[in-house]
């Protein structure tokens, strides 16, 4: 099993593969992104994608994964927004350790995601501690 990133111009080789995949994650937004909206995104290099590709399985991709810096004011952080796919507790250590020496490498000071409360169940177990809770009211 390998995580690797795509590089920009490859985006819509794998698209077919991974849209699918992050379009689950997406439609949690509630109508804030599209999954074109990502594609869009992707295409013009304000996100990254990352693929674990399953080697055992004829280089079957089986997550997806969209990361982008962020540059506070007084430092950069690198947030992991859409994930999706299967096997996670197979691939999430691998994964975390690949993003990390790449967001390190960026001069990132830390990783941030954003999710539902059961990632917390996941994520706990590598490090990740809960920042805030975010409350919204509909208007309207």
């Amino acid at each position: 099993m390998i995580c690797t990133a795509v590089p920009r111009e490859a985006i819509d080789i794998v698209w077919g593969d991974v849209s699918n995949m992050l379009n689950k994650a997406i439609e949690t937004s509630k109508g804030k992104y599209h999954i074109d909206d990502i594609y869009h995104e992707l295409t013009k290099g304000y996100y990254n994608l990352w693929l674990i590709v399953d080697n055992k399985d004829g280089e079957r991709v089986i997550a997806a994964i969209t990361t982008r810096i962020i540059w506070y004011p007084n430092r950069k952080a690198m947030a992991m927004d859409w994930i999706g796919g299967t096997r996670m507790k197979e691939w999430l250590p691998m994964a975390q350790n690949v993003i990390s020496r790449y967001a390190k490498d960026h001069n990132c000071k830390y990783l941030e995601g954003y999710g539902r409360k059961g990632w917390g169940r996941w994520l706990g177990k590598y490090g990740w501690k809960p920042d805030y809770i975010a409350y919204k009211m509909e208007l309207g």
